[in-house]
């Protein structure tokens, strides 16, 4: 009896802080940060002429990791795409390209950047058949 009150104990003890723990990663996963600044995400995906060109492809990754020097990008990202058998994936660009800015303006500066103006004059353009831009509010 004694040691089937310990065992129950145990249990008991391991159940409390399993609830304990999994409320406060609930807790945490849903409290909203109210200093949390809302962001505009300018993503491009681009399919070359060449399809799988690796020279392509690095050409392009590499003048667009130069435009870092922009202030008005906060985040930048560039990489090639990611072959995928799932359906529901579209894994048919070459090139996918990630930027973050605090303000649609700073995005529109941007784009009116002469960098930026000239990397697509000048490498994106000429490399590319197609070009599919998303642009949103993220959080």
């Amino acid at each position: 009896m004694v040691a089937h009150h310990f065992a129950s104990k145990g249990f008991l003890t391991l159940r409390y802080i399993s609830f304990f723990l999994f409320s406060t990663v609930l807790v945490a996963c849903t409290t909203t940060n109210t200093d949390q600044q809302e962001y505009v995400v300018h993503m491009v995906l681009v399919w070359l002429n060449e399809p799988g060109n690796e020279e392509h492809i690095n050409q392009i990754i590499d003048e667009t990791k130069n435009l870092k020097e922009i202030v008005e990008i906060k985040q930048l990202r560039v990489g090639k795409s990611i072959s995928s058998n799932r359906n529901i994936v579209d894994d048919s660009f070459d090139v996918g390209i990630y930027m973050a800015f605090e303000s649609v303006d700073e995005m529109q500066r941007y784009l009116l950047h002469p960098r930026h103006k000239d990397i697509v004059k000048t490498v994106i353009k000429p490399l590319s058949n197609k070009l599919l831009v998303y642009d949103f509010n993220g959080q």
